[in-house]
């Protein structure tokens, strides 16, 4: 018997390996039919309709006389007659002519039936689930901010509509040694606002950095050796689609960038509108000079 690798899980860019459970649960039928790739959806679903069409033609190339109209012995048309039955098409030409032929076409129907009500229920479940559509910038960014240094990410919605009451939260994940052991420490950053009204443009979740921050004298050696990790989860109730929704975002120690700050995205038109370019809310620049208070102020309240 082959043995199977565990499954893999993937988390907003963490990845890992889940030793003792199935990548597929006959037991779970519900999370086994949202968890797909819409692939392998679509693969299964035509699988099953197949298979419930191979059996009932079986079942009519076993008794040749069951249905007017199909030459005995030929397996495609009672193939054929066993999709129109099941899709309650009937054409008319091929039809049950016996007791046992309008048997199985009744047990076929009401079989389709059944198949038809899952499969449109499971569209459906799969369609229905709200999606978040925010954006997370690729990097986050370690810049001067007031008379000190602060780690900052930005966040925006690729919706027109604004998520409201939008929460947000920074972990910092690292592994920590007792002795011989290792375990992973989740420490949750402290940001200067963790809320907002609505979220329309853009976000700047800034995380003060002073002797209270787990990231306080983080050294080259200190990353090494904690292999750090931000797990960043944003929450709100998307006006677009009337649910609430929840996206997600981990950066490793490679997508910090240090004494950067984010490229201004933000822009006042003539006619007093204001214009967010959110194709380029990954950019950065490097900081040349400290940035003095009031401009990273006023940068803040912008991209907010």
């Amino acid at each position: 018997m082959v043995k199977l690798p565990p499954p893999r899980i993937h988390l907003s860019g963490l990845s890992a390996v889940k030793v003792g459970v199935r990548r597929f649960s006959l037991d779970d039928p519900y999370y086994l039919v949202l968890a797909m790739r819409w692939p392998t959806f679509l693969a299964a679903v035509l699988g099953m309709f197949l298979v419930a069409n191979l059996l009932f033609a079986t079942l009519y190339w076993l008794a040749p006389d069951a249905v007017a109209n199909v030459q005995r012995g030929n397996f495609l048309q009672a193939f054929f007659f066993s999709v129109e039955t099941l899709a309650t098409v009937g054409y008319g030409v091929m039809t049950p002519v016996s007791t046992y032929g309008h048997a199985v076409a009744t047990a076929e129907i009401f079989v389709g039936m059944f198949l038809t009500a899952l499969a449109t229920g499971a569209f459906f479940a799969r369609f229905a689930r709200p999606q978040p559509r925010l954006l997370f910038s690729d990097s986050a960014v370690i810049a001067p901010y007031d008379g000190g240094q602060a780690l900052m990410l930005r966040v925006a919605s690729r919706r027109l509509q604004g998520i409201s009451e939008a929460t947000a939260r920074i972990v910092y994940l690292r592994e920590h040694a007792v002795g011989d052991t290792r375990f992973r420490r989740f420490n949750e950053l402290s940001l200067v606002r963790n809320n907002i009204p609505v979220l329309s443009l853009s976000w700047t979740l800034i995380h003060p950095i002073d002797e209270t921050s787990p990231l306080w004298n983080l050294t080259p050696e200190r990353i090494e050796a904690e292999a750090p990790t931000l797990m960043v989860s944003v929450s709100g109730f998307d006006e677009s689609i009337s649910a609430p929704v929840t996206d997600r975002k981990t950066y490793r120690a490679p997508d910090v960038r240090l004494n950067h700050r984010f490229a201004d995205i933000i822009r006042d038109l003539p006619n007093g509108m204001v214009e967010l370019d959110i194709t380029r809310i990954h950019d950065t620049v490097p900081v040349i000079e400290l940035v003095g208070e009031v401009e990273l102020q006023d940068a803040e309240l912008r991209a907010s």
